[in-house]
């Protein structure tokens, strides 16, 4: 079932529980007050349905923090995934116009054993408008990284917060200069991003 559809029909549930639609249970902008698991999951998803994504997401984070052991925390973390989702397509739309000039060529270098990712890594970048190449090498680090020519910083950053975005792990991509590593494996590249058994899809690509 589509995310949305769950929110509304959780909403309607909620609506039904003795007290849930008590006014003693509301704040002066009519948001459930987060006293349980139950009140901030609702408040949470009143902010999605306010349109308030970032406050939404930091009260499904709460939900899932607060009340680890509680039956919501699951679609807490449900309703995270698809919230940074959500936010992150925001992103991309306001950064499209720069998004679809990146002149820079990218290759995307890993072991053969994760090619599968290589490739969905490659695709990605592609949907930023840039242009792509898949190698396969056998002695590329097992680490991902992203390393960059010189005058290319900007560019390597992107695509890293965007690793960032797209991998569950590693969580944080570093980004470091690299022209002696690009000429000597990607030589005519202004970006190199490596590929490696570290990296984890938080979704399909």
């Amino acid at each position: 079932m589509n995310l949305r559809y769950e929110f509304i029909l959780l909403i309607t549930l909620l609506t039904l529980v003795p007290g849930c639609g008590s006014s003693e249970m509301l704040d002066s902008e009519g948001l459930a007050s987060p006293e349980s698991a139950l009140e901030q999951f609702t408040r949470a998803s009143q902010l999605y349905y306010r349109g308030r994504l970032t406050a939404a997401l930091d009260e499904f984070n709460g939900v899932i923090y607060r009340y680890p052991d509680s039956p919501l925390a699951s679609d807490a973390r449900l309703a995270v995934r698809r919230l940074e989702s959500d936010l992150s397509g925001e992103e991309l739309q306001e950064h499209s116009s720069v998004d679809s000039h990146i002149s820079a060529r990218i290759a995307v270098v890993g072991r053969p054993a994760v090619n599968s990712s290589i490739l969905s890594v490659a695709g990605a970048i592609r949907t930023m408008g840039a242009g792509v190449t898949e190698i396969t090498d056998e002695q590329a680090p097992a680490l991902t990284v992203v390393f960059y020519d010189q005058g290319q910083d900007q560019v390597a950053e992107l695509v890293a917060d965007s690793l960032g975005r797209w991998l569950s792990r590693p969580e944080t991509i570093a980004c470091r200069p690299g022209d002696e590593l690009i000429g000597a494996v990607a030589s005519g590249y202004d970006v190199l991003v490596i590929v490696g058994s570290d990296a984890v899809f938080a979704s399909s690509l």
